[in-house]
């Protein structure tokens, strides 16, 4: 099995962020190119994403495209596999997970963009905390 890297950049990010799913073995999450994260996939996640990446590989490949940009109020995302010229997918997106490239990228997609939320949660978590008034005054 090929290679498959998904990216997502856009105005809700610093930065653009992607993961790459290797051989079905290894899921690479990274960075602006830099990689921060490695780990085996389980086997659950495999058997999600096989039926999902060999329909994917199937699909002919398409003719260079250039890439779509996000805009000020709007996010882009790829879909590319390693040994080829083009990503096969390229879109804006407004939400996450992203939707228009048609079978079977779509499902590809949002099990993709699923993964790689649940990676960046893993490595750096989001807690909501209360602000209470007593810590609004200021010390006198």
């Amino acid at each position: 099995m090929r290679t498959v890297t998904y990216e997502r950049n856009g105005r809700t990010n610093t930065g653009a962020q992607a993961v790459r799913v290797e051989g079905l073995r290894f899921l690479r999450v990274l960075e602006q190119g830099e990689e921060i994260s490695e780990r085996e996939l389980t086997p659950e996640e495999v058997d999600r994403l096989t039926p999902l990446m060999e329909a994917a590989a199937r699909q002919p490949a398409p003719a260079v495209m250039r890439a779509a940009e996000g805009g000020p109020n709007g996010m882009s995302v790829s879909l590319a596999f390693e040994d080829e010229e083009a990503p096969r997918v390229c879109l804006k997106a407004k939400r996450l997970p992203a939707k228009g490239a048609g079978a079977p990228y779509d499902e590809l997609l949002e099990e993709l963009d699923a993964l790689l939320t649940a990676e960046l949660h893993a490595r750096a978590p989001r807690h909501a905390h209360a602000v209470l008034p007593h810590m609004l005054r200021v010390e006198e």
